[in-house]
């Protein structure tokens, strides 16, 4: 018999019962973290969260992802469109910033920035572990790719809090959640009977990767690797394997990974970088940087883990280009998609969703969301997202029992509950 295919999308949501952290902590870990204005005492980030509440913002619409996106855009912004005649970017040609005394707080040692320059940072204040510039990076840019650096740097080490796993320390079966990975393990299990395993996670981790491998499923995350990776192995991509396989149990890491490594120069020692797997979490604060531009003109620094606003650009690079194509594919061609935990906030997501609720007829999403309908999730989702079925006028939400809500005839399905208490249902109702 021919097996279908369930394609599952996890969001931030999904992992806060294995202690991952919420978009709340690591939005006020990157507010107290890296370099301080010329004062010496305010944070840029903070700065910047500031001026961003000061021109309208509000609280809750900046984050991490708001913060390190400006950085980002920083960094474009001060980044030579042509590096080798030193053109400016296009903006900076046209536009003049507001607050360059407060953020400039870097010097270098002769006031010159030639090739293999250090930074000074605070002004005046020499370290011995500064990277010197390689690659024509103006100085405020190569100020920012340094804070970006730090603030990835310490996302990842956030991330390794609940999701180390190598050999010698394999953190994620020791919190103390057997009857959470059991629940998890036996649902994979039950669906995997009669269906593949199609896991997308937008999330950084390992985390069920690493469950299904233990229970005794093998699961391609993209590397030719199991459960652990060896200490001194850094994995290519399996490309050919990512394009092809269309049929096996996959979990694809959409956003990166604390576990992958960029490397930045090629064996020729050319600016040619790369993405591996490591067997631990990578610290980018260890490694030198990496820029590229996939548009022309806008500078772009490679990161293990893909943040702020700019996903649909580091989506182009390899591996996240092959395996956006593939949630592409197995969106059109399901049987069904869990959307557990994801908030909807990043659109070249959205469109593969779009895709499959448009011209995949018969594939049925459930989506499990605690706030769903508290914070009217629903009338955003009407717009954006449920226009795209072809009979809209059969929305007709129905309140089928408490937590579980229906829309176009059972089509598409809410359950408002976190993921353990989703779990705990299945198993109740005899579903695990």
């Amino acid at each position: 018999m021919v097996k279908g295919s369930t394609v599952f999308l996890f969001g931030a949501g999904a992992t806060l019962a294995w202690g991952s952290p919420s978009t709340q902590t690591l939005t006020k870990i990157i507010r107290t973290s890296g370099f301080r204005t010329t004062d010496n005492k305010t944070t840029i980030t903070e700065f910047i969260f500031q001026k961003l509440l000061a021109n309208g913002y509000q609280e809750w619409e900046v984050n991490f992802e708001t913060i390190v996106n400006v950085i980002e855009e920083l960094i474009v912004y001060y980044s030579y469109f042509n590096t080798e005649k030193k053109l400016p970017s296009l903006l900076s040609a046209f536009y003049h910033p507001l607050w360059e005394t407060e953020l400039f707080n870097f010097s270098t040692k002769d006031g010159k920035f030639e090739h293999g320059y250090k930074l000074q940072i605070p002004i005046g204040i020499d370290s011995d572990y500064m990277r010197a510039s390689h690659h024509n990076e103006s100085g405020p840019q190569f100020f920012f790719q340094h804070l970006l650096t730090i603030l990835i740097t310490n996302i990842n080490a956030e991330i390794s809090r609940y999701a180390y796993h190598t050999s010698g320390n394999p953190a994620i079966f020791d919190k103390g959640n057997d009857d959470l990975i059991q629940l998890f393990t036996n649902w994979m299990n039950s669906i995997s009977k009669n269906s593949s395993l199609r896991l997308y996670t937008l999330n950084y981790d390992r985390l069920f990767k690493v469950l299904l491998e233990r229970a005794g499923v093998p699961i391609f995350e993209g590397f030719d690797s199991e459960e652990y990776i060896a200490y001194t192995a850094t994995l290519r991509p399996n490309i050919r394997r990512i394009l092809s396989d269309t049929e096996g149990n996959i979990h694809y890491n959409l956003h990166g990974s604390a576990f992958w490594r960029v490397l930045p120069l090629d064996d020729y020692q050319l600016n040619n970088p790369e993405l591996r797997l490591t067997t631990a979490p990578s610290l980018p604060i260890n490694h030198d940087q990496s820029t590229l531009q996939i548009e022309k003109g806008k500078t772009i620094m490679l990161t293990n883990i893909v943040t702020g606003y700019q996903k649909a650009q580091k989506a182009m690079i390899v591996p996240f280009k092959q395996m956006q194509s593939m949630f592409d594919r197995d969106c059109c061609f399901t049987d069904t998609i869990y959307i557990i935990g994801y908030s909807f906030g990043d659109e070249h997501i959205n469109a593969s969703i779009k895709l499959a609720i448009r011209y995949n007829e018969n594939v049925k999403v459930i989506i499990v969301d605690p706030f769903f309908i508290k914070n009217d999730k629903d009338s955003e989702l009407i717009v954006s997202l449920f226009a795209y079925r072809n009979d809209l006028q059969m929305i007709n939400c129905q309140k089928v029992e408490d937590n579980l809500y229906s829309y176009f005839n059972g089509a598409i399905v809410v359950y408002t509950l976190g993921f353990r208490e989703f779990l705990q249902l299945k198993k109740d109702i005899g579903e695990l």
